[in-house]
Parts: C-alpha cells; sequence; structure tokens
C-alpha cells in the first residue's frame, strides 16, 4: 500500500533529486523508496558480533587510504631502532 509522505528540503536539493531522477528515469518517490530501502537494508547492527576490545575501538580507523608497505616499514623501523 503506497502512502503520501511530505519532505522538507532546500530547493537546491530538490532540484537535483528531480535532475537525477529524470536522468536515470525514475519518479522522485521512487528513487526515494529505493534510496531508503537501501539504507534500511543495509543497517544491519554487525558490531553485535564483536567482542568488547574491537568494538571500543570500532570506527576509529577512517576513510583514509593506508598505505600497508609505509605502515610496515615505519613500524619495523620503530621496532628495531
Amino acid at each position: 500500500m503506497n502512502t503520501k509522505l511530505t519532505l522538507r528540503l532546500d530547493e537546491d536539493v530538490i532540484v537535483r533529486i528531480k535532475n537525477y531522477a529524470v536522468k536515470h528515469e525514475l519518479s522522485v518517490s521512487k528513487l526515494t523508496e529505493n534510496i531508503f530501502r537501501k539504507v534500511l537494508d543495509s543497517t544491519k547492527d554487525y558490531t553485535q558480533d564483536l567482542t568488547p576490545i574491537v568494538q571500543k575501538y570500532n570506527g576509529i580507523i577512517t576513510d583514509k587510504e593506508i598505505n600497508e608497505d609505509e605502515y610496515l616499514i615505519e613500524s619495523l623501523t620503530e621496532k628495531h631502532s
């Protein structure tokens, strides 16, 4: 059953959403529903399976790209200095 939902968004965002929907041949309603479905389907709480120590440090590493070779060299230099 479809039900009406009213959202209040910045005008610039609305224009961009409408342009995106047209470009992808979707209605704004279908686009919004797809986005919410994706968000709701991906929100499983994986942290409940983690040990307390891992939970404590979960999320501490950001999305920055880590250079593993550089990290290894720094770690070995620090260890053997």
